[in-house]
């Protein structure tokens, strides 16, 4: 990639590679369909010297429409990274917005919804979300519905849009009324932040991008691997038993919010986006349009009134 005054600043924000040779190359092209990848930060693999890449670097960009506590997102990595569930964070300035994390090498992928949909590696993926769910607090805490309430505040919304944010309030009521407790959670059901590997030596799954990373429900972490990777309702509370042992309509319940939540946050989110940011190369409006339809889709099949009183 060609340089930038705006990446060469950042990198050599990097007290340890304030001089000397560095060499970096993009790691992704940021896409939002048909997955949500590489568009809250620039990515690279930087390497020094003549040496190959041995870092991944995200250079936080400055339009998004949430702000993303990139000091809060690198602690919370190495915490899982202790654990040996994401790769070791290395370099941080929080002022140029960049972080420094080790690179995996080109025998891991990106996960795809077909892979993580087999039984056995979904298992590993909750399995990993679980031990997550057991560390010491993290920084920050979150609430989707919390969210989605401070992006349709700060917008115009059209009526239909207005009705999911209505409908998101009565589960925001109903789920803090039947109390929520919080943990440490990845809080991020996109696929493309499952990294896995084949007949490798040692652990074969890692989960990296720690941005959304809070201490939240961890109903809520669950309902949004859930909610990407099994789109036939049928098929969650078998994999609700899977990630905690047994499944009831309350847990169901609060997973079928969840998910709903999540949708309408991300799409409000994407239609904010395409309303302030100047990338205007990056499909935001795609992104939210996909988003709201799961959600109106979700609420079409859904008895609220029948719905929540099972919280």
């Amino acid at each position: 990639m060609l340089p930038s005054p705006h990446v060469e600043a950042a990198i050599r924000s990097i007290a340890a590679w304030a001089s000397g040779p560095v060499s970096y190359e993009a790691a992704l092209t940021p896409v939002m369909s048909p997955m949500h990848r590489g568009v809250s930060s620039e990515c690279l693999r930087v390497g020094i010297g003549d040496a190959p890449p041995a870092f991944f670097v995200k250079i936080m960009h400055r339009d998004l429409a949430e702000t993303v506590d990139i000091g809060a997102s690198w602690r919370a990595a190495a915490a899982v990274a202790a654990i040996g569930l994401t790769p070791g964070p290395r370099h941080l300035n929080e002022l140029f917005g960049i972080s420094a994390f080790d690179l995996l090498d080109d025998t891991w992928q990106t996960a795809h919804l077909d892979d993580l949909a087999k039984p056995a590696t979904l298992e590993k993926l909750l399995a990993a979300k679980r031990a997550i769910h057991v560390l010491p607090a993290f920084e920050r805490n979150s609430n989707v519905f919390d969210r989605v309430g401070h992006l349709a505040a700060s917008m115009t919304l059209t009526a239909d849009v207005a009705e999911l944010v209505l409908t998101a309030s009565r589960m925001s009521a109903a789920i803090t009324a039947s109390g929520i407790d919080t943990c440490p959670c990845h809080a991020d059901g996109v696929t493309s932040n499952v990294m896995l590997r084949a007949g490798g030596p040692g652990a074969d799954l890692q989960l990296v991008d720690f941005d959304e990373a809070s201490n939240t429900d961890p109903a809520f972490d669950i309902a949004v691997t859930l909610n990407e990777v099994l789109p036939e309702l049928s098929t969650w509370p078998a994999a609700l038993e899977m990630a905690n042992g047994h499944v009831t309509d309350a847990a169901l319940a609060r997973t079928r919010c969840y998910a709903f939540a999540d949708d309408l946050r991300w799409g409000l989110w994407g239609l904010k986006m395409n309303a302030t940011s100047p990338r205007r190369n990056v499909e935001f409006l795609k992104y939210a349009q996909w988003r709201l339809l799961r959600c109106s889709m979700a609420a079409s099949r859904m008895d609220t009134d029948d719905l929540l009183p099972l919280l």
